[in-house]
């Protein structure tokens, strides 16, 4: 008991009050607002000043005691799972580019469109091949698996 009246007393004394100045302003249409910068026909309100107390040692060792949490076997689960999908879409594209000479599809009469088509899956397949890339650099900067 002796101990927690010394806890409080150290409380009340490092405590220190902070105030500032509110002006409260309505204008025309009855819209309120509050600021610290007093506008014109601005009414000063006198609030209760504010206590704020520091945060203790023991606010510190709580926190700092939980128990870290492994994120990496998640993080790992998630980015092998992103590399599985990748891998799908990426199989999907190059499937549908043909090596070069994708089927032409009813709307492609036009031959411009065709190979706009064709550059377009070909971007593609470059991106999901350095988004693969990518993700399997991540996964080995998370390490091996415990």
């Amino acid at each position: 008991m002796k101990i927690n009246g010394i806890v409080l007393l150290a409380l009340f004394s490092f405590s220190y009050t902070a105030q500032s100045e509110v002006y409260k302003h309505v204008d025309k249409s009855g819209n309120v607002t509050y600021s610290n910068a007093p506008l014109k026909d601005a009414q000063k309100l006198n609030l209760p000043p504010l206590t704020v107390m520091p945060r203790t040692n023991l606010e510190l060792e709580t926190r700092t005691s939980t128990p870290s949490v492994d994120r990496n076997k998640g993080r790992r689960g998630i980015v092998e799972k992103m590399i599985s999908d990748e891998t799908k879409i990426l199989e999907d594209k190059k499937k549908e580019y043909n090596d070069g000479e994708p089927e032409r599809i009813g709307n492609e009469r036009n031959y411009q469109r065709y190979l706009d088509r064709v550059q377009r899956l070909k971007n593609e397949i470059a991106l999901h091949e350095e988004n693969i890339r990518t993700l399997k650099i991540e996964l080995q900067d998370l390490g091996s698996p415990n």
